[in-house]
């Protein structure tokens, strides 16, 4: 019987990042000695695992078993009927999944839950069973990705010394070793964004940036497409988790305009922001409160209003007019990065399991 059991809801033959990180919190918690095993839903005949997980960067063997009975029809009530022993044997039981935890609550058992976004919950009517759950000990505790995710649960009801900031992490040691950009290649800046594109993540504003004369380069699954092409504006498909750190070497600045219609604009922590300044590229991003965790103005990145077109232009021309001054700021970044490891941060999430246990 493993120790740690994760459930989740990502299907590995359409990874998203949710399943990234999931897969990335796995793998830390498996090197740190754990018994960890991951559920996922049902994989597709000949699914070839082995070569799924190197794409997705993950170089440690993990326990990933999908689950007939975790497919979406039957919404986790059979897989918990039949794996109930293993739920209860599990020292800790783990999921990102709101309605996994709402059901496990309702068959008596105890697990933590990993919050991504209060908005949904309070929209999809679960914070009210979720609430019950966690005063009845059946949800010993809850991870939020921010510290504003972290306010919005306490002001819900929650209990603050149950709750644990967890943010999103990167893997080190793969961007880590992605050359360091130049001043030369500051003064003349290449923009990259890598992630789902789509107009709530800033589309038009990449468009706009290519219209004055910067070179973008979008990477990634598309939502919606550019209006109208443009000859400094490249769109390609989306590339394995694993070759992230190379596609990011072609740029010297990342941009992460996400705009704050954005579902989960209020607690977002995007993998993508911990990668791009670990890999040293100079981030600039949307001056949203979750971004401001992590990114503190003109010291490792620049924050810009999230939907101001003229304020995007301008910080790519600061960049462009003090190029010095840019570097400084992506060395920074890389350095703020090192605090972000998926391993560091399994080690925070097992500390803050077994304390929940020690104190109950």
């Amino acid at each position: 019987m493993p120790d740690f059991i994760y459930l989740a809801r990502g299907r590995p033959q359409r990874p998203r990042a949710n399943l990234i990180q999931t897969l990335h919190t796995v793998e830390a918690i498996a090197k740190a000695g754990v018994s960890a095993r991951l559920y996922v839903p049902p994989l597709p005949r000949g699914f070839d695992t082995a070569g799924f997980l190197a794409g997705m960067g993950i170089r440690h063997p993990i326990d990933l078993r999908g689950a007939l009975t975790l497919h979406s029809k039957w919404k986790g009530w059979p897989f918990v009927l039949t794996h109930r022993r293993e739920l209860r044997e599990a020292k800790t039981v783990y999921t990102r999944v709101p309605d996994f935890s709402v059901l496990l609550a309702r068959t008596g058992l105890r697990h933590f839950l990993e919050v991504h976004d209060t908005e949904s919950l309070i929209a999809d009517g679960l914070m009210t069973p979720l609430l019950q759950a966690h005063q009845h000990g059946l949800l010993r505790g809850l991870a939020a990705i921010t510290a504003a995710g972290r306010d919005a649960l306490v002001e819900a009801g929650f209990d603050p010394a149950r709750i644990v900031v967890l943010p999103s992490g990167v893997d080190l040691p793969a961007f880590s070793a992605v050359p360091t950009a130049t001043e030369a290649d500051l003064a003349q800046p290449h923009a990259l964004y890598v992630g789902r594109i789509s107009r709530d993540r800033g589309l038009p504003l990449f468009e706009a940036i290519a219209a004055a004369g910067f070179q973008v380069t979008l990477i990634g699954p598309r939502d919606h497409e550019p209006v109208l092409p443009h000859e400094n504006l490249r769109v390609e498909n989306a590339v394995p988790h694993a070759e992230v750190p190379a596609a990011l070497a072609h740029g010297a600045v990342a941009l992460m305009p996400y705009q704050a219609d954005l579902r989960h604009a209020a607690t977002i922590s995007p993998i993508k922001l911990f990668e791009a300044m670990a890999a040293g590229r100079l981030v600039i991003a949307s001056d949203l409160a979750p971004i401001r965790e992590v990114v503190r103005h003109g010291e490792n990145g620049l924050l810009v209003p999230a939907g101001d077109s003229a304020a995007w232009l301008a910080a790519m021309r600061q960049v462009q007019s003090d190029p010095a001054a840019a570097l400084a700021m992506a060395e920074a970044g890389r350095i703020t990065a090192r605090d972000y490891g998926w391993d560091a941060r399994a080690a925070k999430l097992l500390a803050f399991a077994h304390n929940t246990d020690a104190h109950a």
